[in-house]
């Protein structure tokens, strides 16, 4: 399987952060380059050069987003089909931590 080209400027994204970095360490980056873009005393080329860095770390957060998303997914769309089959029409999916409190409900209901 072949690495992706990479996308300008991923060089200097690996000296800043490490390439297993998460999520919230690479939001604190882009913090980074957005507050010294903000301070407005950079030359136009230093200006140019931490908007590229931006871009750079947008793009890994928004590939580690799309992996999330992808794997919320996975695990949501397993959850209905694994369940499916045992419900009947109208009757609600399984907790995620057992069914011990639909045994609670329904034994409340029995008393009556």
């Amino acid at each position: 399987m072949s690495t992706p080209p990479q996308r300008p400027n991923d060089e200097w994204l690996a000296d800043v952060v490490p390439p297993d970095a998460g999520y919230e360490d690479l939001v604190a980056v882009l913090n980074e380059v957005v507050e010294r873009l903000e301070r407005g005393d950079l030359s136009l080329d230093q200006a140019l050069q931490e908007y590229e860095r931006g871009v750079a770390l947008v793009r890994r957060c928004n590939d580690l987003l799309d992996q999330a998303e992808l794997r919320v997914s996975e695990l949501s769309s397993g959850l209905s089909s694994s369940h499916g089959a045992d419900r009947g029409p109208g009757e609600r999916p399984l907790s995620l931590f057992g069914d011990d409190y639909e045994d609670e409900f329904d034994d409340e209901f029995d008393d009556e």
